[in-house]
C-alpha cells in the first residue's frame, strides 16, 4: 500500500515544481550596438634595473721578497770568505747574511712602491619610472532604443552581447 501513496506524491510534487517554474524569470543573450568605448587609464609605477659603470685608478704596493733574500744569500757567502777560522766562519755567514738582506731590502724598497692602474667598476640601480595603462574600457550601448553603460576588461567593438532576463506578468 505504501508503493501506491509514493508514486501519486512524486507525480504531484513534479507538476508543483513545473507550475512554479513558470514564475522564475529566464534570461537569454542578444547583441546590442556599441555607441561609444573609451579607455580608461592608470599610472602606474615600476622599477627599471640600469647598469652604471666609471673607470677608477687604484694604487697598490708592488713589494717583492727577491732583493732581500737575493742579498742575504750573497752576504752570507761573502761573510763566510772572509771568517778564517770555523767559528769566525760562522759568525761571518751570519752576520754576512743579515747585512746582505738589509742591503736588498733597501734596493727593493727604492725600486717599489706605489703603482696605479684603472679598473672598471659597475653597478646596479634601480630608476622609477611611470607609464599609463590601459586596465580596462566604459563602453556605452544601445538596446532597443534605450542607451546603457558598463564597465569592460575589453573593447568589445561594434556590437556587445548581452544577458536579457525575461520575467512573465503575473
Amino acid at each position: 500500500m505504501l508503493k501506491y501513496s509514493v508514486i501519486p506524491l512524486l507525480a504531484l510534487c513534479s507538476a508543483v515544481a513545473q507550475a512554479d517554474h513558470r514564475h522564475y524569470s529566464h534570461s537569454t543573450t542578444r547583441l546590442a550596438w556599441v555607441t561609444q568605448v573609451s579607455p580608461i587609464y592608470e599610472r602606474i609605477n615600476y622599477s627599471v634595473p640600469r647598469e652604471q659603470c666609471w673607470q677608477e685608478n687604484v694604487s697598490y704596493e708592488h713589494r717583492s721578497n727577491t732583493a732581500p733574500i737575493l742579498g742575504a744569500i750573497i752576504g752570507g757567502a761573502l761573510g763566510n770568505e772572509l771568517g778564517h777560522h770555523k767559528s769566525n766562519k760562522r759568525v761571518g755567514t751570519v752576520v754576512g747574511a743579515v747585512l746582505g738582506a738589509s742591503v736588498g731590502s733597501d734596493i727593493s724598497r727604492r725600486h717599489q712602491g706605489h703603482h696605479y692602474e684603472t679598473i672598471d667598476r659597475c653597478e646596479i640601480q634601480n630608476h622609477h619610472e611611470w607609464r599609463e595603462e590601459i586596465v580596462g574600457y566604459n563602453v556605452s550601448y544601445r538596446y532597443q532604443g534605450e542607451i546603457y553603460h558598463t564597465r569592460l576588461p575589453y573593447n568589445p567593438g561594434k556590437q556587445i552581447e548581452i544577458e536579457v532576463n525575461v520575467t512573465p506578468r503575473g
